[in-house]
């Protein structure tokens, strides 16, 4: 008898314990269950994402139906003699041609158009809102039978050219790898292009006038960086709605 009441005694604790066990399980998986809805709901994703894409669908229809390419980007190509270049799904462009026993190769990336801001009241258009019509480029001048040549920063707004710097190398390949801006921390760039004698601003903006540095290629690479960004802009667009589906 005695023998018979600790095993009723220790079922009854046995039962106890898996009661109280099966109790906290259904509390930790009702936690879970909570968690899970909490952090990935297939429900609010699906939702998000047939909203997003007809969003997508909408705009990419809005910039297809109102993207031209100019006719001058041509023009200009065909009596320039620059030929055109562009890495398919990046920032960068190139024009390039020889004359005589020199190449000249001008580097240029695409740039956002600026915020379409309006001025407050009170304040003045022309001199709150910053020019829209702007963009750096680079120019590089080399022998053909030669590693020399010359490297020229310059920036171009409304179709005018101000010139930064002229440097001087003897390993032009070698610095066409070099970006722009780590450039200036490792090579001598020559003086600032506005402190140098008149005489020899004149003479290097002529000179370089005639390879064709000017204000029709400073129109050319104004519009084509802005006409660049809206391509790639285009392409994003469709890229996120094909991957929404």
């Amino acid at each position: 008898m005695l023998a018979a009441r600790r095993s009723f005694v220790n079922l009854a604790r046995l039962s106890k314990n898996l009661g109280q066990r099966t109790l906290i399980q259904n509390q930790v998986f009702g936690a879970l269950a909570t968690q899970s809805r909490a952090f990935a709901s297939f429900e609010t994703i699906e939702k998000a994402s047939q909203k997003l894409d007809k969003a997508l669908e909408s705009e990419i229809k809005y910039e297809n139906e109102n993207y031209n390419q100019l006719e001058d980007i041509e023009t200009f190509l065909n009596e320039s003699g620059f030929a055109f270049s562009e890495v398919e799904t990046g920032l960068a462009m190139s024009l390039k041609k020889e004359v005589g026993d020199k190449t000249i190769e001008v580097r240029f990336e695409a740039r956002q158009p600026l915020p379409d801001d309006e001025p407050e009241e009170g304040e003045d258009r022309d001199e709150e809102m910053p020019q829209e019509n702007y963009c750096d480029f680079t120019v590089y001048i080399s022998e053909k039978n030669s590693k020399r040549g010359v490297i020229v920063e310059a920036t171009t707004m409304d179709t005018e050219i101000a010139f930064n710097n002229v440097v001087c190398t003897p390993e032009i390949d070698r610095l066409k790898q070099v970006h722009r801006f780590e450039r200036t921390l490792q090579e001598y760039n020559g003086p600032d292009f506005t402190t140098l004698d008149e005489r020899i601003q004149a003479s290097l903006v002529e000179y370089l006038e005639g390879f064709g540095v000017n204000e029709h290629l400073a129109a050319f690479v104004e519009v084509m960086s802005l006409d660049k960004d809206q391509r790639l802009y285009m392409k994003w667009l469709a890229d996120l709605k094909n991957f929404i589906n």
